[in-house]
């Protein structure tokens, strides 16, 4: 669990569900379904080459969750433990939101070339993030990510960043929904895509609402 986070589900059966989510994994492979073909609803914003047999990194790496998940419905009620070297987070809640938690992180550490610009939240995963956390992250990852690269920091290119997820997301929730029976999946990803596009809208409001936590601090101030 060192390198890597777990998530158990307990349902209201009593039944648990364990994910050992390795940053660091090798791509999925074996006998997956169709649904993740690389051709099958692909994002028309995907780099990757559609080769014979070729697979979606991201939709390889959520079989196991569509195949224990894809009889639940949204509402379901659901206990889940979130488990790190460091701390440990535990939530009842629904079943789409605890899914739409693990599936981010999935996502974020998957071999998608899109969603790989995520992999940095994904190491300091934060399970339930409130939409002005999201923004706090990813406008810090933004400007860190310039600091590192010797660059001038700027929030320029986050607009066009969550266009394309937007844009993947709508084609993955048709993939999805060739995978799954009830509406759980689809759900999960919907709650991320929303949560993205609240970020996106807001974040030039919820920023200067940030503005104010520096200001009430001497060391912040001009």
């Amino acid at each position: 669990m060192s390198n890597g986070i777990t998530y158990i589900f307990r349902l209201e059966s009593g039944t648990e569900h364990r994910f050992e989510v390795d940053f660091d994994r090798a791509p999925a492979s074996g006998n997956l379904p169709d649904w993740t073909l690389l051709d099958t609803h692909k994002c028309p914003n995907c780099p990757l080459p559609s080769t014979p047999g070729a697979r979606c990194p991201a939709a390889a790496d959520l079989v196991s969750i569509v195949q224990r998940f894809s009889q639940l419905a949204s509402i379901d009620s659901v206990d889940v433990r979130v488990l790190r070297e460091q701390f440990e987070v535990s939530k009842h809640t629904d079943t789409q939101t605890a899914l739409s938690a693990l599936m981010g992180l999935i996502l974020g550490s998957s071999g998608c070339p899109i969603l790989g610009r995520m992999r940095p939240l994904a190491r300091t995963h934060l399970p339930f993030p409130t939409e002005t956390e999201v923004v706090y992250r990813i406008a810090a990852m933004q400007l860190l990510a310039c600091h590192l690269a010797g660059k001038p920091p700027t929030l320029d290119g986050l607009a066009d960043f969550f266009a394309d997820i937007e844009t993947l997301n709508e084609a993955f929730a048709k993939r999805l929904k060739r995978a799954i029976t009830n509406d759980a999946g689809i759900n999960a990803l919907v709650v991320l895509h929303s949560r993205n596009m609240v970020a996106s809208f807001s974040i030039d409001e919820t920023l200067e609402q940030i503005r104010g936590w520096f200001a009430q601090h001497p060391a912040f101030k001009q």
